[in-house]
């Protein structure tokens, strides 16, 4: 049984309209108090924020929330009634509670999926993310303010030793100054450790929840609008990686590293009076110069970002195409392909290396000549009794430390934001990238959505093609078993996918239960709809990872059975891993007749009110196919839709209805036998692994043949 506590978030969650994933609450499985504390218990097991108890009485928009009444245990508490009464959700089921005085609401923040949250610019989402951590951004600005402090030690500390220690032989304070200066160094080290493990595990943090973002906002996307290269897509959302270490580095330069260069010019002034000056013109012209720079190699860093793109697209397709390559002797031209982006990619980053080599060059100089300059200069002035020697050798020191670290990085910075722009640019075209649904709409969360679709004015086309579908009208009833046949490239499995809601239309309506379809909340449209594509493709993982890819897992006992049924229990029996054999991607290692059942198994555990399959028998044996056929015919309910894209005759005997596709229109649709007397037979030798293929005759070829 359930936990109510479980149960209530769950509730909760469905009446604020926020999606849970299937598994959210799996790290609390070993949570089973349900008492007035197991809540926050529940939420720490899961790596929720705690709840919170709510003191007063809330106003009337703070509902929903939790409740726990110690007579009745914990519900979602709708609105406060009069007469001490409280409407409240219980497992699911409306009800009222007398002795709401005995009860105590609580307020609990549900994370919102990565995908869900909304931004329009990449660069939000970094902010977003470093504006959660912002106490410890400035705990470590102050421990790196306090550093730089410490840094001042070094010079004073030289400049008392000259200056009074030498002269004089006060070793008795060489001793307190040395013992203070080891103490302050202690101190720094430690500092420095306290801060770098900081920004460490933040940092960490920030990557992990960028790239989960955009990693479910890629997923998001709709199907029709992504890149054509999966390589290229893997490499731009590659791209926050670059955006973070640059953000996790300028932060500490921009708010501690820079202002304190500001600082150390000032108190070379105290110390050395003019000669301040000369790092007064120094660091703002090395500033400019990198500010140059980072202009001349904007475009190039944007060039070779795409190139990298697109080199990391061309090797991800040589891979998972190595079959094909090799089979027909493609290594030729994948590698001319591959030297051709290698060419490309270092006409584009020779300049920007050439520009950051001037540039460290550049600076190099500049920080000699500072040095030079200062030491002239402050030797003019100890000569003339303005400074102490002991002062220009503290202002020495300071001004390494203007000129050495903060100009050295300069070169690497300018580089590393050139390429977070180019970065961010393309994480943009991502954000651009239309999801299946739109930001602004309610989405519905039916209970129940009976299998009845229709269409109205429906249109499709794949990007860059000539035609598409076009589906004026069609209407498919609860329970009906539909076949859809037609030549290759009629528009057969388009037509399904529109109907599974994994393509939106262009124009027009898809209905499901009488909603339309993209306004139905994604986690309900996939509960009521199963899809089986022609080519199943499985993912890294187990094979019951993959049986139970998103769903519940429904126990080793359901899983053996319904494999039995499809004839996949001869692998799992046959390994000696069972259901834990490892799957590598795509499933590779496995034939397509072993993917296939795999699919129609996680399909079947689904139990799905309507059943869209795609040439589901293509890569079976002749026993296999029987099985199978029987299998979906004995655990289809009455209530069940059935619609199926098929060229052979044994699959559409399972069916009362047969839509005849052409040119992307519906050309035919009616009854079995009424269809099936325009197609015949065609005359070819079988065999075992391939049923009778249906060929189409077109009317007028038939009255002509008649003629």
């Amino acid at each position: 049984m359930a936990n109510p506590i479980h149960i209530s978030i769950s509730d909760l969650a469905r009446l604020r309209r926020i999606e849970l994933q299937p598994h959210w609450a799996d790290a609390a499985r070993d949570v089973e108090r349900e008492d007035e504390d197991g809540l926050a218990a529940f939420c720490a097991a899961i790596g929720w924020a705690p709840p919170s108890l709510l003191r007063t009485a809330p106003r009337a928009n703070e509902f929903p929330l939790l409740i726990f009444h110690p007579d009745h245990g914990w519900a979602v508490a709708e609105r406060l009634e009069s007469d001490n009464r409280v409407q409240v959700v219980a497992n699911g089921i409306p009800a009222v509670w007398h002795d709401v005085s005995k009860a105590r609401l609580y307020d609990l923040v549900i994370p919102l999926p990565a995908g869900q949250q909304q931004f329009t610019k990449s660069i939000d989402v970094f902010k977003a993310a470093v504006m959660r951590r912002k106490n410890v951004i400035v705990v470590a600005i102050i421990a790196t303010v306090v550093v730089n402090f410490i840094a001042l030690v070094t010079s004073l500390y030289t400049m008392q030793v000259y200056d009074r220690v030498v002269p004089r032989g006060a070793f008795s304070t060489l001793f307190v100054l040395t013992v203070g200066v080891f103490a302050a160094f202690a101190f720094d080290f430690t500092l420095r450790v306290v801060r770098a493990n900081l920004m460490e595990r933040e940092a960490a943090h920030i990557d992990t929840e960028v790239s989960e973002f955009f990693f479910s906002r890629a997923a998001e996307a709709r199907l029709d609008t992504r890149p054509t290269s999966v390589g290229t897509m893997a490499a731009q959302l590659r791209g926050q990686e670059q955006v973070r270490q640059m953000i996790s580095s300028g932060i500490i330069f921009a708010f501690a590293d820079l202002p304190f260069a500001l600082l150390f010019i000032a108190v070379v002034a105290m110390l050395g009076g003019v000669i301040a000056i000369v790092l007064a013109v120094a660091f703002p012209l090395a500033i400019c110069i990198a500010l140059l720079f980072a202009r001349l190699i904007r475009k190039d860093t944007e060039r070779t970002q795409i190139s990298n793109n697109r080199k990391n697209g061309l090797l991800v397709e040589a891979l998972d195409a190595a079959e094909t390559v090799k089979a027909n002797r493609g290594q030729w031209y994948m590698l001319s392909r591959w030297s051709a982006l290698l060419d490309e990619l270092h006409e584009s980053e020779v300049p920007t290396k050439k520009l950051q080599a001037k540039a460290g060059s550049i600076f190099g100089v500049l920080q000699q000549v500072t040095y030079i300059s200062l030491i002239a200069w402050g030797s003019v002035e100890v000569f003339n009794n303005n400074i102490s020697l002991g002062a220009l050798i503290a202002c020495s020191i300071l001004a390494s430390r203007v000129n050495g670290p903060l100009v050295a990085q300069l070169p690497s910075l300018l580089v590393q934001w050139s390429y977070s722009r180019s970065a961010l640019g393309m994480l943009d075209a991502i954000l651009a990238l239309p999801t299946d649904r739109a930001p602004d709409v309610e989405v519905l969360r039916p209970a129940r959505l009976s299998p009845h679709l229709q269409f109205k004015n429906v249109e499709f086309a794949y990007p860059g093609g000539r035609s598409g579908v076009v589906v004026p009208k069609l209407e498919i009833a609860e329970g009906e078993r539909i076949a859809i046949i037609g030549g290759v490239g009629s528009g057969k499995s388009t037509l399904l996918k529109l109907m599974s809601g994994l393509y939106p239309p262009q124009s027009g309506q898809i209905l499901i239960d009488k909603l339309d379809m993209t306004q139905v909340a994604d986690e309900v449209l996939r509960n009521a709809i199963g899809y089986l594509p022609q080519d199943y493709r499985l993912v890294n993982g187990s094979l019951r990872e993959n049986l139970t890819l998103g769903i519940p897992d429904p126990g080793d006992d359901k899983i053996m059975e319904v494999a039995q049924q499809t004839g996949l229990a001869q692998l799992i029996t046959a390994h000696p891993r069972g259901l834990e054999l490892p799957i590598s991607e795509g499933g590779r290692g496995l034939s397509g007749g072993q993917r296939t059942l795999t699919g129609l198994t996680r399909l079947l555990l689904a139990e799905p009110k309507l059943l869209l399959l795609d040439e589901p028998t293509s890569n079976l044996d002749v026993d296999t196919e029987a099985l199978v056929l029987r299998t979906i015919t004995q655990r289809l309910s009455p209530e069940t839709t059935l619609i199926l894209v098929t060229h052979k005759l044994q699959l559409v005997n399972l069916v009362n209805r047969v839509m005849l596709v052409a040119n992307g229109q519906v050309a035919v649709d009616g009854p079995t036998a009424e269809v099936m007397k325009r197609v015949r037979p065609q005359k070819q030798p079988e065999t075992k692994s391939q049923g009778r293929q249906i060929t189409v005759t077109p009317k007028k070829s038939q009255e002509g043949a008649k003629a």
